[in-house]
């Protein structure tokens, strides 16, 4: 079975209805108008939703959710992530990459291998990567005066910055 992933975080109500609002990771929205059925993600918490119906309002994707119909029912859903399988995704371009798709690599500086990336947390100004430094867990924004450009092929990333691991 090939994992999901994740196109986008719901943010908040919208409308009488029980809709809601969601951020694209991708910022693109097409992929969003042929949603029959996603998985919502909290936590440890995850729920698979009917998607009733779609609409984009400038561009921000809104859904109608079976089951929810008030806002005060959606407003339980807000910051939780919406996943989907891989081919209900949007497609990616040459040099693209899903944020998911980090979870794994090395993280590397030069040669030398650092750590493993265990994870990949919603940060307030960009995606922290939680990364396992053997026995000592840190994580690293994900920006580019960080990191290098993820190496797909041999699933590394690069800290341009090792001083970021400081945290004595």
């Amino acid at each position: 079975m090939v994992e999901p992933v994740a196109i986008g975080a719901i943010r908040r109500p919208h409308g009488v209805k029980g809709a809601v609002k969601v951020f694209s990771y991708s910022g693109e929205t097409t992929h969003f108008r042929d949603l029959r059925s996603v998985e919502l993600r909290s936590e440890r918490v995850r729920r698979t939703f009917n998607v009733v119906a779609v609409e984009v309002h400038n561009t921000t994707p809104v859904l109608y959710l079976e089951g929810i119909e008030t806002p005060e029912m959606a407003r339980t859903l807000a910051g939780w992530e919406v996943w989907v399988p891989l081919d209900q995704a949007a497609q990616l371009g040459p040099g693209e990459y899903y944020v998911s798709d980090l979870v794994g690599m090395n993280l590397v500086q030069g040669t030398q291998s650092l750590g493993k990336i265990l994870s990949v947390v919603e940060g307030y100004q960009a995606p922290l990567l939680e990364v396992d430094l053997g026995g000592r867990t840190v994580l690293v924004p994900f920006m580019e005066q960080y990191l290098g450009v993820p190496d797909q092929d041999a699933r590394t990333l690069e800290l341009l910055t090792p001083w970021i691991l400081d945290t004595e």
